[in-house]
């Protein structure tokens, strides 16, 4: 069995899947790779990993929901997603860095609210169910 990766972007009801060489080059910052249709907006993504049997999907091991900021040139916004993984840093410090006295540091947990509040979505039931039928389908 192995492992396979689906992408979709989600607006509202209608679910448009991206291939997963496009959204690599998008999420790279490559310069020549634009989405023109999503210049400017915050679009919900659903990158799902499918068990894979014999190059057929039989099941979802997990799925990610995340939000991608878009900039006006229809690429993504690169100084957003350096603060996203600001906010993920700063997330991680308060596993990484103990005080021997027990003094309460609220920064890693205000920095996961903002990270959830700004780069995370929940999809509401169907959203889900379809996200994942279109991930299953052949």
């Amino acid at each position: 069995m192995s492992l396979g990766t689906r992408v979709m972007f989600v607006d509202g009801d209608r679910i448009t899947r991206v291939s997963l060489r496009r959204f690599e080059r998008l999420f790279q910052g490559d310069p020549n790779e634009t989405m023109p249709e999503c210049a400017g907006q915050r679009i919900r993504c659903a990158v799902v990993y499918v068990d894979l049997m014999m190059r057929k999907p039989v099941g979802v091991a997990r799925v990610d929901y995340m939000v991608l900021p878009f900039g006006p040139d229809g690429r993504l916004d690169q100084a957003e997603r350096h603060r996203q993984g600001g906010l993920v840093g700063e997330m991680a410090g308060r596993l990484l860095f103990r005080v021997s006295e027990p003094v309460v540091g609220f920064g890693p947990y205000l920095a996961g609210r903002q990270y959830r509040a700004e780069f995370k979505w929940e999809p509401t039931a169907q959203q889900a169910e379809a996200v994942i039928g279109l991930a299953l389908e052949r």
